[in-house]
């Protein structure tokens, strides 16, 4: 008889820690981590989401990079992004108050810029020489459907596809995707 009340207490504890690591996460409002829209080129780094009602929200996105220029195998010693997602939600769902799920349509928005360098390979010396450098501006752009799924009440994994891209001096258009993993609370 003390075997079986141990486990029906391990087991009631058991229920009850689940049901509030399982809690409903649809109503979290903020939401941060890294992520990666791309086609033909990536957009990626940190991102910031906030739900600013029960249907709409926007992402905020950066990524930025600086390398040395005596690096040799680098043609883009500086480049940076900043993007804006606003996001219209479609449709939600939580599975039983463990998984939820929510369906949204999106835009994408955003500047990227680079310097661009150019070597080429000098037999005489052996080495790599370098040529010139020329700073590149463009616009982002893009627009798609995605769903986020959160696990645990605060695990959000957004994965979203569409067309993406560039409006510079090689401007592209492609069918793309993305995902992402942040903490939402």
């Amino acid at each position: 008889m003390k075997k079986l009340l141990k486990r029906l207490i391990a087991v009631t504890v058991l229920i009850c820690t689940a049901a509030i690591a399982f809690a409903d996460a649809l109503n979290n409002k903020n939401a941060i981590g890294i992520y990666i829209i791309g086609s033909e080129r990536a957009v990626g780094g940190i991102q910031y989401e906030r739900r600013f009602t029960d249907v709409i929200s926007t992402k905020f996105g950066t990524y930025a990079l600086v390398r040395n220029k005596s690096d040799y195998f680098s043609d883009t010693p500086i480049d940076f992004n900043f993007v804006v997602e606003p996001d219209f939600k479609l449709f939600e769902t939580s599975w039983n108050g463990k998984v939820c799920s929510r369906l949204f349509a999106f835009g994408l928005l955003g500047y990227e810029f680079s310097e661009k360098s150019s070597y080429h390979y000098d037999e005489g010396v052996h080495e790599y020489i370098y040529d010139k450098s020329s700073i590149e501006h463009g616009l982002i752009v893009g627009a798609g459907f995605g769903f986020d799924f959160i696990f645990f009440d605060h695990l959000s994994v957004p994965i979203q596809f569409g067309f993406t891209g560039t409006i510079d001096k090689d401007p592209f258009v492609g069918f793309g995707g993305g995902i992402a993993l942040r903490y939402s609370w």
